[in-house]
């Protein structure tokens, strides 16, 4: 239903209507979901179905996962003017501040700082007492750091706080793992090479930094695979052909070149035959290369 809701903006009002239903359910694992939905809803049209907070703040006492509690934390913060109980609500977050996940501390110490950007004739103190916990009793570094920045930020310039904290976000994006479809083919040929697993080109990763570095062989046909040939070697006084460079997929078995093994080589061998009987009868080992 959310996924729904952020591709096809036609029918987000619906898919809203029936998350409220389902939260309404009062099902617990239901809820949970519902929020942490809504809240990407909130981020993709915002300021439009500002109307079911009130059903969300409902169901506070009935959040168990950390998601769910940093999304209606971060709903909280972000229309805290419009929400007429918001201190209150944050407030039964922060007494039990030392025991909330990292994440949902997180989300906690910026909401309380928006709220006292919007309101801050009565919500000294509770800023005030978010940022002692942030900075004085966690110990996890990126909330002390967030904690202190905020701090400053406060103390010094309250109107640069205004734009850092309250600065417009980037809309959330359904489809964000989409991928060009040039990009896409690229990929397909590689996809038995990290460049399947970074979603880039080989070449975007695979740099000369002055030292060797490797890159995949073409083909005759100009296609790059990612098995298709033996790797080059590439240094910086130039390129050494695949004929010359070490073809580790012929290590074992009939190379077809020249034997050039160095002297550890040998000894290698000679110990492998020794912890397997001293035999000697294993496969021959041809090494390609210069």
């Amino acid at each position: 239903i959310g996924r729904c809701a952020l591709k096809i903006e036609s029918s987000a009002e619906r898919c809203v209507a029936v998350l409220v239903d389902l939260i309404q359910t009062k099902v617990a694992y239901v809820v949970q979901e519902a929020i942490v939905v809504i809240k990407d809803i909130f981020r993709k049209y915002p300021n439009k179905y500002e109307s079911v907070i009130g059903t969300l703040c409902e169901n506070l006492e009935s959040l168990e996962e950390p998601e769910a509690k940093a999304a209606l934390i971060w709903i909280i913060g972000q229309y805290a003017e419009r929400i007429d109980n918001s201190q209150e609500l944050l407030e039964a977050f922060i007494e039990e501040f030392a025991d909330l996940d990292v994440e949902v501390q997180l989300q906690l110490l910026t909401a309380t700082v928006k709220l006292f950007l919007k309101k801050p004739a009565n919500s000294q103190g509770t800023v005030k007492e978010v940022l002692q916990l942030a900075t004085t009793k966690s110990t996890n570094p990126d909330l002390r750091d967030r904690g202190y920045i905020y701090w400053r930020l406060l103390s010094s310039d309250p109107e640069k706080a205004r734009q850092v904290v309250l600065g417009e976000h980037a809309t959330v994006q359904y489809d964000s793992q989409r991928l060009d479809n040039a990009l896409l083919e690229t990929l397909l040929k590689q996809v038995s090479s990290l460049a399947s697993v970074y979603h880039k080109p080989p070449q975007s990763f695979l740099v000369d930094s002055g030292r060797q570095a490797v890159t995949l062989a073409s083909s005759p046909g100009g296609d790059t695979k990612g098995w298709g040939g033996a790797p080059q070697v590439v240094s910086a006084g130039g390129t050494a052909s695949a004929a010359d460079s070490l073809d580790v997929l012929d290590l074992v078995g009939g190379g077809g070149g020249a034997s050039h093994k160095p002297a550890v080589v040998d000894d290698l061998l000679d110990l492998l035959g020794d912890i397997g009987g001293g035999g000697g009868g294993g496969p021959p080992v041809t090494m390609q290369g210069g």
